[in-house]
């Protein structure tokens, strides 16, 4: 088989990522990933036709992946967002104030760990932008995804995909029914030991021992910083682009579902010490659920985290365009919610039940 080419190559990260929008066990690394955006489409322009891609003639950029961020789902869909995009007219304070009380609620939960034969159940409902680059057409999904993690993760596990619906962004039309950005078909699922899926590229770590951020093998999660303080400094390394990544870095590790409520606590404590964080959002819906959404202004998108203040418990969050962006990047407007899922965890009794 030839080498793939440098655009290439990232199609398939941003399917894989956009594929995955719950556990996604290939690290997508957003440094990285705007950098080679930014290479592909340099790249993209420099040749005569578009790069057909797995019968994908089409100049596309997933949001979901390149955001490596997040946006509510209002609605059913996406939707302009209302907070301040900068920040500005909140008080950091209040955010540290809201993340020491959800940490101090999640310190107080007590586990029991999973019995044999039962499941870790994690749902991860999720929409994101598709733009057509060279065109200002540009598309929206909305799935859910479903895994089911075994007590002994040596056994079987099952992942679900479910498209609720694919259909052309309001202002951005193109002819014919839009791709749903998702090489998963409607209904499709994998069933393997360990999670290692079929569809994995070949070489993909095993989950059962390689651990990370959002594949927490139980090795990994004990190896993690106890201190708030060596936490926030490993998140912030994991990112790679500076105290806003830590923010990207615990959000891809709560959205796994799979750390015990200690943990989550700590990052919550981690979190809570990154500059300029702000409280953005008293109400947050998600998917019927409200919340305390914080967030940060990171490179063109405000990103945040939101936490149920009832209990302590990670339930998604959203990314939204923080300024207008030109149309070699898609021709987004400011306040446009640009990717969106939202998080639910449960334990139970067999593969593929539900609670």
């Amino acid at each position: 088989m030839s080498e793939p080419t440098k655009p290439e190559t990232l199609d398939r990260v941003l399917d894989a990522a956009l594929s995955r929008a719950g556990d996604e066990p290939v690290h997508f690394d957003g440094a990285a990933g705007k950098n080679a955006l930014a290479a592909a489409l340099k790249a993209r322009a420099e040749v005569a036709e578009p790069i057909a891609v797995e019968h994908r003639p089409r100049k596309r950029v997933r949001w979901l992946a390149a955001a490596a961020a997040v946006a509510v789902l209002t609605g059913g869909g996406l939707a302009a967002s209302t907070v301040d995009l900068t920040g500005v007219g909140s008080n950091p304070v209040n955010a540290a104030e809201e993340l020491t009380k959800a940490a101090d609620l999640a310190s107080r939960v007590v586990e029991r760990p999973l019995a044999p034969g039962q499941f870790r159940y994690v749902r991860t409902r999720s929409a994101g932008i598709t733009v057509e680059l060279g065109s200002g057409n540009a598309s929206e999904v909305d799935l859910v995804q479903e895994e089911w993690l075994p007590a002994d993760r040596r056994d079987e596990w099952l992942f679900r995909n479910k498209i609720n619906s694919s259909k052309w962004l309001d202002g951005h039309e193109g002819d014919g029914a839009p791709d749903p950005g998702t090489s998963f078909k409607d209904g499709q699922e994998f069933r393997a030991k360990c999670g290692n899926y079929s569809y994995f590229a070949q070489g993909q770590p095993d989950r059962c021992t390689a651990g990370s951020l959002h594949n927490p093998t139980p090795e990994f999660i004990a190896s993690l910083p106890k201190d708030p303080k060596e936490l926030y400094a490993r998140l912030k390394d994991e990112d790679g682009t500076g105290d806003a990544g830590v923010l990207a870095s615990a959000r891809r590790a709560l959205q796994s579902g799979q750390y015990p409520a200690d943990v989550r606590a700590n990052i919550f404590r981690a979190v809570a010490l990154v500059p300029g964080l702000v409280v953005t959002d008293k109400k947050a819906n998600l998917d019927g659920k409200e919340g305390v959404a914080l967030g940060i202004k990171q490179g063109e998108d405000f990103s945040e985290i939101i936490i149920d203040p009832e209990n302590g418990d990670f339930i998604g969050g959203r990314s939204t365009v923080a300024e207008d962006l030109p149309e070699d990047m898609g021709g987004l407007e400011k306040g446009t919610v640009r990717s969106s899922y939202a998080v639910t965890s449960a334990v139970v009794d067999s593969l593929g039940g539900h609670p």
